[in-house]
């Protein structure tokens, strides 16, 4: 079951919308809860009595705007997990979009397509019944689950996991783990760092900040790959 918020002040759009993740829904064989709101107050209060996987925001609306909603998502309510998914006639708001930490934006109308590839991504970015990295430690099997992940730091031969419960050390490659969650959206900001996307809360020219407030440096090398990876956003010098 993904749960996904629509929050749109039009409602013949919301409407509409709904019926076309409905029929995803059916097409790909996969079970939605849809619920719509119509304001940002409204998915604010939604996203505090209850789980959401995916909040489908738009970005003009009155009162609360919907990056102004966003921004509360994160930085009031401490909600870094929820995929924002923009939707807007125009695309001129990349910069206030990144600082959210959008997962994806779509351009009205909608079309079915690009709503089909984004719950595609969607489905499988999700972190769904606690998948784990699994790794080897002194002859015994270790898990921790991908979603509390920050990131990866290679020391020497050995390479550090750095969780929201601690660290840990074993002896495997980088470039090994890169190629075992590359589809998770893990990512290179130096050549010896390897972190998760979803944990990132801001990006900077030469540093991104995680969102348990510590900052990892995007080196000179990587500075280009990142840029391109978010489409440049948020990443004044």
């Amino acid at each position: 079951m993904i749960r996904i918020l629509i929050c749109d002040d039009d409602r013949a759009f919301g409407d509409g919308l709904e019926r076309l993740l409905e029929r995803c829904g059916i097409e790909r064989r996969d079970e939605y809860e849809i619920r719509k709101v119509f304001s940002g107050e409204e998915a604010l209060q939604a996203l505090r009595e209850g789980q959401w996987d995916a909040l489908f925001l738009d970005i003009e609306m009155p009162g609360i705007s919907g990056v102004e909603a966003g921004m509360r998502v994160r930085e009031q309510l401490q909600n870094y997990g929820l995929k924002i998914v923009y939707v807007s006639s125009r695309p001129g708001y990349a910069m206030d979009l990144f600082r959210v930490n959008t997962f994806d934006f779509l351009i009205k109308p909608v079309s079915y397509e690009s709503l089909e590839a984004v719950m595609d991504k969607l489905t499988r970015t999700l972190d769904r019944g606690g998948e784990m990295f699994v790794y080897r430690k002194k002859g015994q099997t270790a898990r921790r689950r991908i979603g509390e992940i920050l990131y990866f730091v290679s020391r020497l031969k050995k390479t550090e996991i750095v969780t929201d419960g601690g660290t840990d050390e074993f002896y495997a490659p980088l470039k090994e783990i890169y190629e075992q969650l590359k589809d998770r959206r893990f990512f290179y900001c130096h050549k010896s760092i390897l972190v998760n996307y979803d944990r990132v809360k801001e990006f900077h020219y030469d540093r991104l900040v995680l969102d348990n407030g510590g900052e990892l440096e995007i080196s000179q090398a990587k500075r280009k790959e990142v840029r391109r990876m978010t489409g440049g956003m948020g990443m004044e010098g």
